[in-house]
């Protein structure tokens, strides 16, 4: 009884002995690179098989046994083993090589050191902390040889320039290919946090895979899937951003103010021998006023400068109406404001040797630089891949998206009307306008005001479905169906308005609707074989078919007793009605192939060709062959020098 009772005892007294041997460790885990803290960096002890995960400033705590190896790992660096101890820092070192090893390009995936075509690999990690709505926007100077410009909009959507500007196609925008579907779509609906990798396809010989609409270089996007974790745990990542904006006195033109105007408009007209004061007064402007602005001009024929003084031609104003005082208006000041961006993302992640699933829920808004202009987009995506059999998987990427946005380009009418006219009429709610000989510039304040409530809304379905097959080893047989459908809405209001001699006495409105569908449903064949003497070939074939059908129409009425949006719908309105509408569609079939030759990583080539037919070129007339061809040789493979990462010579021809 006694040996019982102490053989139950003794392995508690063990376990209790041997918890008390446990250490608290607290440490930081950093990056090698830049000292920044790695949020999501896991900590695993194989003694007694605990695990942590370092917070949002890089730190954790784990409780294990003294002396205890501890084993730090994060994606994108090299994992380490580091002796447990109280108070730990650890740096991990960034693993280039697992970074950059596998890109895709063209229907499938390459060593990076083996790209013999001008092809750029984008970093994607300061994609999260952007506050740009549009990823193209976020890489702005990060990609060499390519241009990114934007127009101030809050839609932050920008012009992407590759291969320079063609004078062929009317756009200019490169193709983007999300998760194998093309489209050319802007991009600001893409949660940027579900963006995984990026490759911009830049010359003939690496984008003519995607023929004829490769014409302005190819982005190729992959979205995040879920990753596997210790101990196959779910990964749940949430992430918030909110940045302001505004225009920097260093950013925006630097104007005249009304003294500097009216000195510049009187010294015009004496240059060219007209009467300032009656030019002036023309612009509702008093050369001689008493008192006012004073005015300094530089007369040729009595090679003197003459003194004025400038005010409101009638009594201060400048309308014969006297509703318009002579002002000082800093335009861009009036029609601007601090802009704040937020944007929230949450992402679910998980992946077994059965299967990966991965989640994401993202919000983004953005209230423009300029007053009354806005954009907001909320957007959902579900990732997933299923291995049915060791030969079979089946996948799909889907994301659905929502964007508001009000839009207004009024800078121009901002620049150039004058500073002499006030924002608002004496009554303070009137908008101002010009008067007199002054060009029928519009308000810029009352464009964004009255533009407010013309809100374009789109919903838009995004996504592709996969079946892979590998019936023997090196050959994959893809199956990829894609969609890409969205529906446009705006109801546009036109409201009535008088500022002297620019007016509008019919108010109206436009509703639009649009739909928009586009699938793509391409099968491709790869396969990869090494021969005698470290040769490898790697052969791709493939056909895709694509079709969009769009359809849109619009009603125009005009007259509304009551001007408000709730109102101004068009069974409302007791004047003219007009409608339009249109439908159109197209189709486009490819044929496609490629080689891909490597020598004991020393010798590399590739050719590529496709075949391009399209509905839109008569029948005698519809194909076209685009066919590329690239050579290279690594230099570095036969140096094999310690500082010398990677040197290649590469030839490249395509049309």
């Amino acid at each position: 009884m006694k040996r019982t009772i102490l053989g139950a005892v003794l392995p508690l007294l063990m376990a209790i002995m041997a918890q008390a041997q446990n250490i608290a460790v607290r440490g930081t885990v950093l990056s090698e690179t830049d000292d920044e803290p790695l949020v999501g960096a896991s900590i695993f002890c194989e003694a007694n098989k605990t695990s942590a995960v370092t917070d949002i400033d890089g730190k954790f705590e784990i409780s294990v046994p003294g002396g205890a190896l501890l084993k730090i790992s994060y994606v994108g660096f090299n994992t380490t083993h580091v002796k447990a101890s109280a108070d730990m820092t650890i740096h991990l070192e960034e693993n280039i090589e697992s970074l950059d090893e596998v890109v895709v390009v063209g229907y499938q995936t390459v060593k990076k050191a083996d790209l013999t075509g001008a092809v750029s690999v984008v970093s994607t990690k300061s994609l999260e902390t952007s506050s740009d709505t549009d990823p193209m926007r976020a890489l702005q100077g990060k990609v060499p040889g390519m241009t990114i410009t934007g127009n101030g909009s809050p839609s932050g959507t920008g012009s992407v320039r590759i291969r320079g500007i063609g004078s062929f196609n009317a756009s200019q925008d490169p193709l983007f290919v999300i998760d194998g579907v093309p489209t050319t779509a802007t991009l600001n609906s893409l949660n940027m946090n579900d963006i995984e990798s990026m490759q911009v396809l830049k010359d003939a010989a690496s984008a003519s895979i995607y023929g004829s609409r490769a014409a302005n270089g190819v982005i190729i996007i992959t979205t995040k899937r879920g990753k596997a974790s210790q101990g196959n745990k779910i990964n749940v990542s949430f992430s918030a951003n909110l940045t302001a904006q505004f225009y920097s006195s260093q950013s925006t033109m630097k104007l005249l103010d009304t003294p500097g105007y009216a000195t510049a408009m009187a010294q015009a007209a004496m240059n060219d021998g007209i009467d300032p004061a009656a030019y002036a007064s023309s612009y509702g402007l008093d050369l001689h006023a008493p008192s006012g602005y004073p005015v300094r001009i530089y007369d040729i024929a009595s090679n003197r400068y003459v003194d004025y003084t400038v005010n409101g031609l009638y009594d201060g104003y400048i309308n014969s109406r006297r509703t318009m005082m002579m002002s000082n208006t800093d335009w861009l000041d009036e029609i601007s404001r601090t802009g704040f961006s937020q944007s929230y993302d949450a992402s679910v992640s998980s992946a077994t040797d059965k299967s990966t699933v991965f989640f994401s829920m993202g919000y983004k808004k953005n209230d423009g630089i300029l007053k009354y202009t806005d954009f907001e987009n909320i957007a959902a995506r579900v990732n997933s891949t299923f291995n049915v059999s060791k030969a079979v998987s089946v996948g799909e990427n889907f994301t659905l998206t929502h964007t508001k946005q009000v839009d207004c380009q009024p800078m121009e009418n901002a620049l150039k009307m004058p500073t002499t006219v006030p924002v608002f009429e004496t009554d303070g709610t009137t908008y101002a306008g010009p008067v007199g000989s002054m060009a029928d510039r519009q308000n810029p304040l009352r464009e964004l005001a009255f533009n407010k409530d013309n809100a374009l809304n789109i919903w838009r379905l995004f996504g592709n479905a996969f079946i892979d097959i590998r019936p023997v080893k090196g050959l994959t047989l893809r199956s990829n169906f894609g969609l890409d459908y969205d529906a446009a809405f705006i109801h546009s209001y036109n409201y009535t308005f008088h500022s002297d001699i620019v007016n509008n006495d019919t108010n109206s409105t436009t509703l639009s609707q649009a739909n928009d569908s586009k699938w793509t449903w391409t099968n491709t064949a790869n396969y990869s074989l090494t021969l005698a003497n470290d040769h490898t070939l790697t052969l791709l074939a493939g056909m895709e078919m694509f079709r969009q059908s769009r359809i849109d129409f619009s009603g125009y009425n005009e007259d509304y007793d009551i001007e408000t949006p709730d109102y101004m719908y068009p069974d409302a309105s007791v004047g003219v009605e007009k409608s339009t509408g249109n439908k159109s569609a197209y189709a486009l079939v490819s044929y496609f192939g490629k080689a891909d030759y490597n020598w004991r990583d020393l010798l590399l080539a590739s050719f590529t060709i496709r075949r391009d037919g399209s509905s839109r070129f008569g029948r005698n007339n519809r194909y076209g062959t685009f066919p590329a061809a690239t050579l290279g040789y690594r230099i570095s493979e036969n140096i094999r020098k310690s500082w010398l990462n990677d040197l290649k010579i590469r030839l490249s021809w395509g049309k």
